[in-house]
Formats: structure tokens, sequence, C-alpha cells
């Protein structure tokens, strides 16, 4: 039974079709679904966020995350809901600047960026100040998804209450196969990134690292394939494809594919021989490796934050970000994987990573931070 004087859960889900977050998003709202017998819970959506029709607690708002309009949405939600107490949950900390003194703030913080690179004008670095400012004065609860995260964020940007609570994992794919050849032209083994171009996602060095290989071995059965809003970021520094055009020695090796649809995704994760996750910093979180591990996929991973992925049924692999050339660097070790004639694949029901994922966690944690006094 709900009780009368509870407070009201606001659940932002406009995260839902971003890369990573969208998945988490995805699994945030239904651990709050199963909650809705013990709290009044509402979602703030917006055109983006596909959620089942006709449900009766939604809140529509035409903002995105971080986008014109957002402040001013919050306030006009804060202000129909009146004297109630609430809880804001946001996934991302794209958090309401000011807050009422009747609302509580819960907040995932995923990256302590300001050592990335990816701010680089005035007005970013102000913004996201703001925001750091804004969960320190409310007293916000923040979730870190590791303990590198949460000592990153110690060390950075201390706040009033950090909880490790890694992220779950829930596998969306459908088991459906495809001819990859015919849909894309791959007629090699490969390896596999799936993400974003940001300057921590570090695509310029693995570009560089594969050039580097295939120079030495021009004979390398394996090639790249580098999928997702590859595009988006030239602003950045970074064009890969004007990268790719430019090397004669990527023609025909280095596939750059751009989105691709849903029902390729479990054949794109499936057909790689390895899944390479090459960033500075994930925050020791990727859904990716998840997926593709899922899949039978082996992973290659940053052990400098990526080591809470560490396996003793095999098939995650490491490099050490912290090092940009010589032993263990991860030229060194995509080189050394690409000169292997076969890498083994995995046993997915014998992966012991996918096991420590658990949604059941995460709504455990949410549950009692919103039935806090």
């Amino acid at each position: 039974m709900k009780k009368a004087q509870s407070p009201v859960v606001i659940v932002d889900l406009r995260t839902w079709p971003w890369t990573g977050i969208g998945r988490v998003t995805r699994g945030i709202f239904q651990c709050a679904r199963e909650l809705e017998a013990e709290f009044e819970i509402q979602y703030v959506i917006n055109d983006d966020t596909v959620v089942p029709d006709g449900l009766p607690n939604l809140v529509r708002f035409r903002s995105l995350p971080f986008g014109r309009g957002e402040q001013m949405e919050f306030r006009r939600l804060f202000a129909r809901l009146g004297d109630r107490r609430m809880i804001l949950h946001s996934l991302n900390f794209n958090v309401p600047l000011l807050l009422p003194k009747r609302v509580r703030q819960i907040a995932h913080f995923y990256d302590v960026l300001i050592d990335t690179g990816e701010f680089r004008t005035p007005l970013h670095r102000l913004a996201y100040n703001a925001y750091v400012w804004s969960l320190r004065r409310h007293r916000a609860t923040i979730l870190a998804q590791s303990d590198y995260t949460a000592q990153q964020i110690a060390k950075h940007h201390p706040f009033h209450e950090v909880i490790v609570c890694p992220h779950g994992y829930r596998n969306y794919m459908e088991p459906r196969e495809a001819d990859l050849k015919a849909a894309y032209g791959l007629e090699r083994p490969y390896f596999l990134y799936i993400g974003l171009n940001k300057p921590r996602k570090n695509l310029d060095g693995l570009l560089a690292a594969y050039g580097r290989a295939l120079q030495a071995n021009p004979a390398i059965a394996y090639d790249l394939v580098v999928c997702g809003p590859i595009f988006d970021r030239t602003s950045m520094g970074f064009d890969i494809r004007a990268a790719v055009d430019a090397d004669p020695l990527l023609a025909g090796r280095v596939h750059l594919l751009g989105f691709i649809p849903e029902e390729h995704l479990y054949a794109i994760y499936r057909q790689a021989s390895l899944y390479v996750v090459p960033s500075h910093l994930e925050s020791g979180y990727s859904y990716p490796a998840l997926e593709a591990l899922t899949t039978g996929t082996p992973v290659l991973l940053n052990k400098v934050d990526m080591y809470n992925y560490a396996s003793e049924s095999g098939g995650v692999f490491f490099f050490d970000g912290s090092r940009s050339t010589g032993s263990e660097s991860l030229a060194d070790v995509l080189a050394k994987m690409l000169a292997c004639s076969n890498i083994d694949r995995i046993d997915p029901a014998q992966c012991d990573v996918l096991h420590r994922f658990s949604w059941e966690r995460v709504r455990d944690t949410m549950k009692a931070l919103y039935g806090r006094p």
C-alpha cells in the first residue's frame, strides 16, 4: 500500500535513445515499473522515448536532456505537483539547476569529464560546472557505476553522498543471423567497435594501432569494423572517414558502417572475432562489451578503469591505457591479437562477467533510496 504522504518519484527517461545510456535507461524503467506497487512514480518522456502506450503516469516534455526549455519544463512540473514532496531520479547529470526544498535528488554520474578534452569551449565548461554545482548545492545522492567512477568523483567532485551501484544488464537483442557479406561487404574475419566518436573513446588511437599492425603485416587476417554515430563528432578534432580515406593501406580493410539496424546487431557482434573498447575512459562499464560477451565474442578492454570485468572463465583481455606506447599498450596488445590465427570464443552461460551486472540489485538500491524518510 502507498503511504498517503509518501513522495512522488519522478524518473527522467529522456536519455532513452542515447547509445549507451539508453540501454541503461530501459533497465531503470523496468526496475521502476516493478516498484510502482510501493511508490507513486511518474516518468518524464519526450518524443524520442519509447514506452508502452496507455501508461497513465507519463509527463511529456518537449525538451531534450540539456536542451532548450528543459529548466522551465521542470519548474512547471514542480509547480503542478504543489506542496507534494518529490524525488527526482535523473539518468544523467542534466538536472534542474534550482530545486525547491521539497525535492530530493538522485542522479547517475557516469564519467568525470574534466580531463577528457571533450569540453572545448568556455560555454561547455561553464555548463558542466553549473550542473556539478547544482548537485552539490542540493546534496544529491549520486549513483556511481563502478568503484573507479566513485574514486574519480571523490578526487574531482566530492558530493554529499556517493553510492556505487553498477548498472544491470539485460539482453535486448534478438538472436537473428544475417548475411553481413551481402549487407555490408564483410568477407574476412573482423575486430569490432560499436559506439560514439568522442575524444575519450580513442577511435584515433584504435585506427592508428590497426594501421601500424597492418603496415607491419599486410596479410593480417582481420578487418576492422566500426559502427555507431561515428561521423557526428568531427568538430572535436577527429574525422574518422577522412582518416580512412587518406590512408590507402586501410582501403577495404576498415569498414565504417555508422548506425546499423537492430535486426543486424546480434549478427554483427556474433560474427566478430574480438570486440574492442579502445577508450581512455569508460568509468568501469561498457554495455556493448556485455552485448558482445552475450553472443560469445571475447572482448579487449582498458584495465585502468575496466578491471571489474576480469574473468576467471576467459574471453576478457586487457591493455594498459596508461601507456601510449610499448608493452601492454593498446597498439602492442592489439597487434598481438591481430597475429592470432584463432581467438577462442566464450560460452555466455559460463561467463562470470555477465552474472555481475544485476538489475535486481539496482532495483533494490532504488527501493531503499525511494523509501528513505
